[in-house]
């Protein structure tokens, strides 16, 4: 019998595909390997959180598949993906995703590099803010990217996470989600999570982009701070159930995939259209606050560099390129 190393997630897929019972043999024989090699990588397969049922006459059952797993992950986004995701690396626990994503490309890690943490501890949001990252709750994973573009145009990138991002949580939950400008994806009026786009880029060009992106999955509303529980949610505060991180990972890379696929091919304007049509910010009285500055107009769209287009009270146009929005209630 020919001895080779067995890839875990090729356990899993024969123990899901079986949908009962598999025995030991068998999963040996198909894979080319001993009964004792299936049975030291069924351990660790247990230790990495998978809870697999062991029965003497009938073999091996897969019960139930932990909340957060990169062999779980790399299943559902193998088979598809053209860059996204083809390098993965999984982490317990680190600073933050886009502080290692950093690390990593400097010392060449390919386009569509992937790494995740099941948690953080110095999570970091936009405008220096800090993101709560506890373990076992949200989803934190970042993407090295290196895309043949001017660094005006990165931009474009975050406006592409936040379509992929709000494509994902769509089909995948079903929750109306939608975009704020400039990076936050929300629910209703809360925010569900939030987008980080840090480059390194020369005059003409990008070196390499992270784009870190953090989702509330199933943090709880008891987990969540004061400061932020009248302004954030979870997919489950939003729908009352835990929902797979590894399943909503998955769907956000394949469609960061092809969507970046778009954005290369065809030009950051597809990725912008699609960024206007689930945009919750677009047609609305919103008030803009910057550095120093505030600003209250109708938000009429984006530019080319995705600047926020503002038609103030004055009828004049101001462009905004950071900043925090909120829409403008109207006196009933």
């Amino acid at each position: 019998m020919t001895r080779r190393r067995i890839k875990r997630e090729t356990i899993i897929d024969l123990l899901k595909e079986s949908h009962g019972y598999l025995s030991g043999t068998e999963m040996a024989s198909l894979l080319g390997v001993t009964r004792a090699a299936v049975w030291k990588a069924i351990g660790l397969l247990k230790k990495d959180g998978y809870v697999i049922e062991a029965l003497p006459a009938k073999g091996y059952l897969l019960v139930k598949s932990p909340d957060l797993c990169i062999a779980d992950i790399k299943r559902i986004v193998s088979p598809e993906t053209k860059k996204i995701g083809n390098d993965l690396f999984f982490y317990d626990s680190i600073p933050s995703t886009n502080m290692v994503a950093m690390e990593l490309a400097s010392k060449g890690c390919p386009d569509g590099t992937v790494v995740i943490s099941d948690a953080q501890t110095a999570g970091k949001g936009r405008l220096g803010r800090s993101w709560i990252s506890p373990p076992g709750k949200n989803l934190y994973l970042s993407i090295i990217l290196r895309p043949a573009l001017s660094p005006r145009d990165a931009t474009a990138l975050t406006l592409l996470a936040a379509v992929a991002c709000t494509s994902a949580i769509r089909s995948a939950t079903s929750l109306a989600a939608s975009i704020k400008w400039p990076n936050d994806l929300i629910v209703g009026q809360r925010k569900l999570g939030g987008i980080l786009t840090e480059i390194k880029a020369d005059i003409d060009h990008i070196i390499y982009a992270i784009v870190g992106i953090g989702i509330n999955v199933n943090l709880n509303a008891e987990d969540m701070p004061e400061e932020i529980k009248a302004i954030a949610t979870s997919i489950f505060v939003e729908t009352g159930g835990h929902f797979s991180r590894s399943d909503l990972a998955g769907a956000i890379l394949l469609e960061f995939d092809k969507w970046y696929g778009h954005l290369l091919r065809k030009g950051k304007k597809v990725v912008a259209d699609e960024w206007l049509t689930l945009s919750s910010t677009i047609g609305k009285r919103v008030r803009a606050a910057a550095v120093n500055q505030t600003f209250e107009g109708v938000a009429e769209g984006i530019d080319d560099d995705g600047l926020l287009i503002l038609k103030l009270n004055d009828g004049t146009y101001h462009k905004m390129s950071a900043g925090d929005v909120s829409i403008v209630r109207t006196k009933s």
